[in-house]
């Protein structure tokens, strides 16, 4: 599978105003935070997420919260590492989904940020 383009043209407009991402399971639990700079790394990583052919599942296991520098929710990103979709939620807005690749190297890192907070086993 080939990268298409990457996740850069579907992130929420305020990633620029994001100074701290809180990482959360779907289940409800906070695995951790990053902050300033620490947090413009993950969005970058997050931009650079190549495109691929989605499946069907849509069953998030992790996701992340942007809030701005005053603590306010910018947007949140869920990621399904199974079927390879994002869940893209602005304030007042609907929920879209757009296609990542799972397997690529900007996804694996941020899997493996997942599981640095939350010590789990691969699943």
């Amino acid at each position: 599978m080939e990268p298409r383009e990457a996740m850069i043209t579907q992130i929420p407009a305020g990633t620029s105003r994001a100074h701290r991402l809180e990482a959360w399971t779907i289940q409800g639990d906070l695995l951790g935070t990053w902050e300033g700079k620490e947090a413009s790394a993950v969005l970058a990583l997050v931009a650079k997420l190549p495109t691929a052919d989605p499946m069907r599942c849509f069953s998030p296991g992790y996701a992340i919260w942007a809030h701005d520098a005053n603590g306010e929710v910018l947007f949140d990103l869920e990621f399904c590492f199974g079927c390879f979709w994002v869940g893209v939620r602005e304030p007042g807005g609907r929920q879209r989904l757009v296609a990542f690749d799972a397997g690529s190297a900007p996804a694996q890192e941020l899997l493996a940020g997942f599981r640095g907070f939350a010590g789990q086993a691969l699943r």
